[in-house]
């Protein structure tokens, strides 16, 4: 059976005549009756009634077409999963987030993925065109549709300083007593959610002193332990030189947020079924 005829015919019942499928489908209309005529051979059934309004299914139409669309459907989608088998993926990583992609790719069996680092508004931009299928980044204000996130990960706002810091030897660090000393933060989107931090001193009246800013997560760690200020992007629990701590912050800041961002027409179920892996455990 040739399935171009089913899906033809599949046509001609949506369009409900030959005309209309002919010009959907941009095929002669003798040419399409001949393959409708074929088809009902081979079924040995009739699937239309054709009257001069145009064409209706008959029962046996019916119950075929409705058997045959599942089908057609399933053969695409399997045909699409075989053409997408072996392809690489490419998965977008923000600033700051190699131990989080580190354990998404420690849950993926055998799919070929291209990391890219990138910030998370490229990131949305890529997912768009589809230059990328999927991301790694902080959470976003709002999305674009056809964008999908999913919270993998929820950090509590530290402060990270020198363990021989004037302010290091409290088990929590007020915002008023952290304003008067310099706040280096990275030149990176999580900027977006340093915003965050400096709202918190507004709040409260106060005017936080910045320091230098960095390219990098990595670079803010390094200011920090020369002694530059200190810093609260980082997230607590990352690898930092010993001669630097995390101390609590007294007041409550909205935590940072790391999310898992997809394309939702991207065949990229291990990645989604790996992130959910990820927000479970934490």
């Amino acid at each position: 059976m040739d399935l171009r005829h089913v899906r033809n015919a599949i046509t001609i019942a949506r369009a409900g005549s030959l005309r209309r499928a002919s010009a959907v489908l941009h095929l002669a209309q003798p040419t399409l009756s001949e393959q409708l005529r074929a088809l009902e051979k081979e079924i040995g059934v009739e699937l239309f009634t054709r009257s001069s309004s145009g064409m209706r299914l008959t029962e046996a139409g019916e119950v075929f077409l409705a058997q045959a669309t599942v089908a057609v459907d399933a053969f695409e989608r399997a045909v699409t999963a075989a053409r997408g088998k072996g392809q690489t993926a490419r998965l977008g990583v923000a600033d700051g987030l190699g131990d989080v992609v580190a354990r998404l790719l420690s849950q993926l069996q055998g799919a070929r993925l291209r990391v890219a680092p990138m910030c998370t508004a490229e990131q949305i931009i890529s997912i768009m065109d589809g230059t990328l299928q999927a991301g790694l980044g902080y959470a976003p204000g709002s999305l674009p549709r056809g964008v999908a996130r999913m919270l993998v990960q929820r950090a509590p706002v530290l402060a990270l300083l020198p363990r021989d810091h004037r302010l290091a030897s409290a088990e929590r660090l007020r915002l008023a007593d952290l304003a008067t000393e310099p706040l280096v933060m990275p030149e990176s989107d999580a900027v977006a959610g340093a915003r965050r931090f400096l709202e918190g001193f507004v709040r409260l009246g106060l005017h936080p002193r910045l320091g230098p800013g960095a390219a990098t997560h990595e670079a803010a760690v390094a200011l920090v332990e020369s002694g530059a200020g200190y810093t609260l992007c980082v997230r607590g629990g990352l690898p930092v030189p010993e001669r630097l701590t995390f101390i609590p912050v007294a007041e409550e800041i909205p935590p940072l947020e790391v999310v898992f961002l997809w394309n939702r027409q991207a065949d990229v179920d291990d990645l989604v079924h790996a992130a959910r892996h990820l927000a479970r455990s934490g």
